[in-house]
């Protein structure tokens, strides 16, 4: 089975190891192990000793927990990683296809309930309509009828102006005739026969200037009823007047608050300018936090060379004795002097030291590594994390940020320590071979003193710029998260504001459509209600006109009355003569 592994080269004489952290699966999946190390013997140890200590490999071991080979897995680890960050492009991209096709599904459903609540408004208002609808029906079919009355009185009223006309035209024959009879009646003497005659045609005369009816009764009553339908339609139009006032106070509310919710929507677009603003500086913030990690981590491995490669110096200076390192000033002689038995066990002393302390740092670095692995895991499902557990993971995230800040604080000042502790060992042990090594001939030496201190030199570089770059990151983790908390709160107040602007926005267009409707109806009972108005007003112009006429023709009536009164006095005279 094929596992990927820490190797372990330790300082001395102890044989490399394996530590094992995660196992491919049949899927080709891998999951993390927690597992003991594997020691390496034989073919094996010295495949391990081309790679350097702390160097991944992947190691494929049998079922008995024998070690067949080890490679590099380092180009293996960067094609993992890279097929995984293609999947997380595409599973962001698809997050984002997502999330756009919510907000369109949400834009979607505003909008059929925003048409659902017109639509149930413009029902109503056509359900009012047609109510008024029926009613101005009901009122003209009345009106029609009283035209059809109208003229049926203006028909009975010229039939009656006829029969007058006629009847005058007859009473001017007989009073002709009456004024023939009376001439020659006062040349002769009437007859019973022809005074009887003449009796009875002024009777008819009589009764012919007396009609049945009464034409100005009825014409009375015409002209009340035209004058109760004029009275009706001013009513109508007063009230008509009060509704376009109201309908005028209605519009300039609706002007104002149209161009309220203008000047409210353009502030909403400028929040919203400037939260992207803000977002694209958050951006800009946590891609130079991540450039920061990067270089602390370019940082963190020039530091582990620079150590590696101090203590491959120390170690070739332990194992010749021709190499020697001077360096910072001291140099063998200027130590007080001492024996070989004591530098012996000096040195015993130091190296066992140096070994504790050594392996305390190794357990520190490793729970180091594992806070870091463990953080870098949070980040990961932070980034596909729910709405409902990123509160939980951020909380993870800044605690482990907390507990890695604090080992490395810990950590740094004992691997200086260790550091000189290392260099004073490797120094002595230096010293002892030299003691050692006096009886014999001197060989040439070679001192790498000034190597180790441009080492020690680069490597304070190093770490001051490391320290730095930790700051940084600290701050900035310190200062996105709040950041990026701020961001989300104004994003949720420009949703919830957006969403209140899209309500007024439909009610407006509601109360604009009413509006609209609601003119469109003043102005047709406009249309209609004026023009009826003049119709009934010449009517009873008409109706006046005819009055006038009707009470002339009274008048002639009257007069021939009295005339036919004086024919009957002197019909009356000339009988008894």
């Amino acid at each position: 089975m094929l596992y990927l592994a820490e190797l372990s080269k330790p300082i001395g004489f102890a044989k490399s190891s394996l530590q094992l952290l995660a196992k491919q699966q049949q899927d080709n999946t891998w999951v993390a192990v927690n597992e003991e190390s594997i020691t390496l013997e034989g073919r094996i140890a010295q495949e391990a000793g081309r790679f350097k200590d702390g160097s991944l490999v992947l190691a494929e071991i049998s079922g008995s927990r024998q070690v067949a080979r080890i490679s590099e897995a380092a180009r293996q680890l960067v094609t993992y990683l890279q097929n995984f960050s293609q999947l997380q492009l595409r599973a962001r991209s698809q997050e984002e296809e997502i999330e756009v096709w919510k907000q369109s599904l949400t834009f979607q459903a505003h909008e059929l309930t925003r048409r659902e609540m017109e639509l149930a408004a413009q029902e109503e208002e056509v359900q009012r309509l047609y109510e008024q609808y029926k009613s101005v029906e009901e009122d003209r079919k009345l009106l029609d009828s009283l035209k059809e009355e109208l003229a049926a009185q203006q028909a009975y009223l010229a039939e009656q102006q006829r029969l007058i006309g006629e009847q005058r035209e007859a009473l001017n024959r007989q009073r002709q005739e009456l004024e023939a009879q009376l001439q020659e009646a006062r040349s002769s003497r009437l007859g019973e026969a022809e005074a009887a005659q003449l009796q009875a045609l002024v009777q008819q005369l009589q009764e012919t200037l007396h009609p049945a009816g009464d034409p100005l009764a009825l014409l009375q009553s015409l002209k009340s009823h035209i004058q109760q339908q004029q009275e009706h339609l001013n009513q109508q139009i007063a009230q008509l007047e009060a509704e376009r006032q109201q309908a005028q106070i209605r519009q300039d509310e609706l002007d104002r608050d149209y161009r309220a919710w203008q000047e409210r929507r353009a502030a909403w677009w400028g929040s919203r300018q400037s939260l992207e603003h803000s977002q694209a500086e958050w951006q800009t913030r946590q891609g130079s936090l991540r450039a920061y990690q990067e270089q602390l981590q370019q940082i963190t491995r020039h530091l582990h060379l620079q150590e590696t490669l101090q203590q491959q110096t120390y170690r070739l200076v332990q194992e010749y004795d021709f190499i020697i390192a001077h360096h910072d000033g001291r140099a063998g002689s200027a130590d007080p002097p001492i024996s070989v038995e004591e530098l012996a066990a000096l040195v015993s002393q130091l190296r066992r030291d140096y070994e504790q302390r050594a392996a305390q740092v190794s357990q520190q670095r490793a729970e180091l590594e594992q806070n870091r692995q463990a953080l870098r895991e949070l980040q990961e499902r932070l980034a596909t994390a729910s709405p409902e557990e990123r509160f939980d993971i951020e909380m993870d995230i800044d605690y482990a940020q907390s507990a890695c800040s604090a080992l490395e604080e810990a950590l740094l000042p004992q691997e200086k320590n260790l550091q000189r502790e290392y260099e004073e060992l490797t120094r002595q042990e230096a010293r002892l071979s030299q003691l050692q090594g006096q009886a014999a001939a001197a060989p040439t030496l070679v001192d790498i003193g000034p190597i180790l201190d441009q080492i020690g030199s680069q490597k304070q570089d190093l770490l001051q710029e490391k320290g730095r770059l930790q700051s940084l990151i600290q701050q900035l983790d310190s200062s996105l998260p709040s950041q990026q908390e701020q961001l989300a709160r104004q994003r949720q107040e420009l949703e919830q504001q957006w969403q209140h602007l899209e309500q007024e926005e439909g009610s407006l267009r509601a109360r604009a459509q009413a509006m609209a409707e609601t003119w469109g109806r003043l102005n047709h009972l406009q249309a209609t209600l004026y023009p009826e108005r003049d119709r009934w007003a010449a009517l009873a112009g008409e109706l006046a006109q005819l009055e006038t006429e009707l009470g002339q023709h009274q008048a002639r009536n009257s007069t021939a009355h009295a005339h036919v009164q004086q024919v009957r006095s002197l019909l009356a005279a000339l009988t008894q003569a």
